[in-house]
């Protein structure tokens, strides 16, 4: 596998080229094979990395408050680094648009404060960044992502994207508000638009016309770089009239030269100032930042790789990717790096582009720092209100519509998890932001994982199961309760008075099926054990189902085996339901034992003995039963299997029942072919084949079976003469009827082939007596 290995050089097969140790001895094969089979496609793809993200580069130092330098720096140094330790064959880090604003967030303030520069500040916050995630990395932290909300990195992202914006308008317009000191994104804005009669129209224009040919030059060709062409465009044009010249006075718009010149130089390696010679007050005051810096671009990195394997097919080792998310972070701040993460655009660009290996990534590095060797020179004439333009069509990108609309229609949780964070990088520091979002996240992940779902089952004669809701099953003496989900102490610590709830007057058996339990524990014997002692008092008798070896073992080495009984207990078989169907067996034989209910021959009429026949009598248990939630293509799928499997002629209705089993409605395949075929032309049938009639019929697959279905059944039950049911079919045209319990459940259904046998045995019947007269 790829990801095992740290160069993910592949063969024409796949195979790596090297391990962590000596080369094999076919490491000249495969090296020729590489060279035959990938290197073309992953250095390609890295061109095409790198000639969309060295402007992504420059731009986003911008936002972190740093030259454009550190971007390109950023660029080579940590993606090469991270492609080589990493275990995606397409993720691609450097800058990030997110990260760069927590930058900002936790250093603007620093220089004043303490007198240190703000590269000095950043990178010892990007050295803490890197221990931390290598740190995670260390202690195999790696699959604790999962337990992150998707929704908060949604979140922050589309608020980042706001701040983003906000913070570049001053560049675009092109004017000054660094004697206000304003820190917080509303301060900036506030005096962003105090400072509007100060507007810079050619700044405006430079800034606008990025923004437009970023946009606008893809449209006309897919293959142009927006970004690089549109900086390219406006860069020569404001060089051409000399906009950046001191003689345009107050209209001058400012270049990357001003902020600091870029040499074209190779990063060397620095020991970076504060931690040579750390000030103590100001590293804790960035622990948190860097805790919440660190856990931003271990989110973003792992979501990102995620959704690419999704589409690669690869398989990811997630703790290795903290290591070397943290290696080059850590690395990168003895090279003038800044913290950067995976970047989901240039990760896609790569995968897009056909790179086949992580040497694509380490090739968008090399790509960049050529670029900057040859380049470089040339990239300080670059407008600075052009990168701002270039900023202002990412951040409108970060807001990412369908995304936020796919999230919060996705349920309440994660509604809550989105609106919180974006509410929280919106108001609060970014740094808390994250947390916050995190926080949600955890308690909406223990909030569910902390309540186990309960059920009832209602036994269906020669038909299994029905699942209703808990509480709502039909009174019985024995009430099957299904518990599923986790166990342990959070979830355990109420539920033995939960499940009381199930207990009516006419209860003598509770049978819980343990199947889908997990993470049991001892908190959880000791509520089933309070639970079991609370039914004994009550002479009620427990027996549980479904155990599995893992429960088994909790329940003897607490004792609550020997407590319940062996005979009580049934365990899990890989035929499904056997246990239950064994421990329900048995406790109806508790039930009938202690003499506290009737058979079922005390109170079903036989007809015989000169007594009516009822529905009971000729009635049929097989009776199919649907939700009156489900799709006509469920309908049309589930009555079409019906008649492919059974061989019924007869023209069966499905009968559609509420959540908790009471009859709804009932649905002939008539109705069901009517709905499907409206709007069907029929003078025109005949010019349609057999493809264009299906897609016409299949036009109507979405539509909901409740609204079509035949309601008005009237609610009858087992012990209703035979003789009056005939009657009300014959009232209301009825080809079957369906049989009901008092709480409206259905039981089975009379058909009219059953009137008609049981017509037809009792006229023979008849007939027998009178030739025997």
């Amino acid at each position: 596998m790829v990801g095992r290995y740290p160069l993910g050089f592949q063969g024409l097969r796949g195979r790596p080229l090297t391990r962590f140790g000596a080369l094999p001895s076919d490491a000249g094969g495969r090296l020729l094979g590489y060279a035959r089979g990938s290197l073309r496609p992953d250095a390609v793809a890295g061109l095409t990395v790198a000639v969309m993200g060295i402007p992504q580069a420059m731009a986003y130092a911008l936002i972190a408050g740093l030259p454009p330098i550190y971007g390109l720096y950023t660029a080579v140094i940590t993606c090469a680094v991270a492609a080589l330790l990493g275990s995606s064959n397409h993720l691609v880090t450097g800058p990030t648009n997110a990260l760069c604003m927590v930058l900002l967030s936790l250093t603007a303030h620093l220089p004043q404060k303490y007198g240190v520069s703000p590269v000095a500040a950043v990178l010892l916050l990007t050295f803490m960044v890197g221990l931390i995630q290598l740190g995670f990395g260390v202690l195999r932290m790696g699959g604790l992502v999962r337990y992150v909300s998707r929704s908060v990195v949604i979140g922050f992202t589309a608020g980042a994207g706001v701040l983003i914006a906000i913070n570049q308008l001053k560049n675009v317009f092109g004017v000054d508000i660094s004697e206000a000191h304003a820190e917080r994104s509303y301060e900036v804005l506030a005096v962003t638009i105090r400072k509007l009669g100060d507007l810079n129209p050619y700044a405006l224009g430079v800034g606008v016309a990025t923004a437009l040919l970023v946009i606008g030059l893809p449209r006309i060709n897919r293959r142009i770089p927006g970004a690089l062409a549109a900086l390219v465009i406006t860069g020569v044009v404001s060089y051409l009239f000399g906009w950046h010249g001191l003689e345009m006075g107050a209209f001058r718009v400012e270049i990357v030269k001003d902020i600091q010149a870029i040499s074209g130089s190779l990063p060397v390696f620095d020991i970076p100032q504060l931690v040579a010679h750390p000030n103590y007050e100001l590293t804790r005051e960035l622990g948190n930042g860097a805790v919440a810096l660190a856990v931003l671009g271990l989110l973003e990195a792992a979501s990102i790789a995620r959704s690419v394997a999704t589409q690669s097919n690869q398989r990811l080792d997630f703790t290795r990717e903290f290591i070397a998310q943290g290696t080059s972070n850590l690395v990168g701040s003895f090279f003038s790096c800044f913290a950067g993460s995976g970047s989901f655009t240039r990760t896609a660009v790569c995968f897009q582009s056909g790179g086949r290996t992580r040497m694509a990534a380490t090739f968008s590095a090399v790509w960049s720092l050529i670029a900057l060797l040859l380049l470089g020179p040339i990239a300080n004439y670059i407008p600075k209100a052009g990168l701002a333009g270039l900023l202002i069509v990412i951040a409108y990108s970060m807001v990412d519509k369908r995304k936020l609309t796919t999230t919060w229609r996705s349920g309440p949780s994660p509604r809550v998890v989105l609106a919180g964070t974006l509410l929280a990088t919106l108001i609060l520091p970014l740094e808390y932001a994250i947390f916050v979002g995190v926080f949600l996240s955890v308690v909406i992940l223990l909030r569910t994982t902390g309540k186990t779902d309960l059920t009832q089952l209602v036994e269906v004669p020669g038909a299994g199961f029905e699942e209703v809701p808990f509480n709502q099953a039909a009174p019985s003496a024995v009430a099957i309760v299904n518990m599923e989900g986790d166990l342990y102490f959070a979830a355990a610590g109420d539920l033995d008075y939960e499940l009381l709830r199930c207990i009516k007057p006419q209860t003598r058996v509770v049978v819980l099926r343990m199947k889908r339990l997990r993470a049991v524990g001892s908190t959880a014997m000791a509520m089933l054990e309070h639970y079991w002692e609370i039914l004994r008092k009550r002479g009620i008798a427990l027996v549980v189902c479904g155990i599995e070896d893992e429960l088994q073992a909790v329940m003897t080495g607490s004792g609550l085996r020997n407590r319940i009984g062996e005979q009580n207990i049934f365990y899990a078989d890989n035929l499904l339901f056997q246990s239950t169907e064994l421990a329900l067996a048995r406790a109806w034989s508790i039930a009938e034992m202690a003499g506290r209910i009737k058979t079922s021959a005390d109170h079903v009429p036989t007809g015989e003995g000169g007594l009516a026949a009822t529905a009971g009598d000729i009635m049929s248990v097989r009776c199919i039963r649907f939700g009156n939630q489900h799709q006509l293509r469920e309908a049309t799928w589930l009555m079409s299997e019906l008649y492919r499997h059974t061989g019924t002629i007869s023209p069966e209705t499905l009968f559609l029942q509420h959540r908790d089993g009471r009859l709804a409605a009932g649905l002939s395949p008539w109705r069901i072919l009517r709905a499907l075929s409206e709007g069907v032309d029929v003078a025109g049938c005949n010019r349609l084949d057999d493809r264009a009639l299906g897609d016409l019929l299949r036009s109507h697959f979405a539509k909901p079976i409740g609204p079509i279905a035949r309601r008005g059944y009237e609610q009858v039950g087992p012990t209703i003469p035979v003789a009056q049911l005939l009657a009300l079919a014959l009232e209301k045209d009825l080809q079957v009827h369906p049989i009901c319990e008092a709480d409206g459940r259905i039981k089975g259904l009379v058909a009219q082939d059953d009137i008609l046998r049981w017509l037809s045995r009792t006229l023979d019947q008849i007939q027998s007596e009178a030739d025997d007269d």
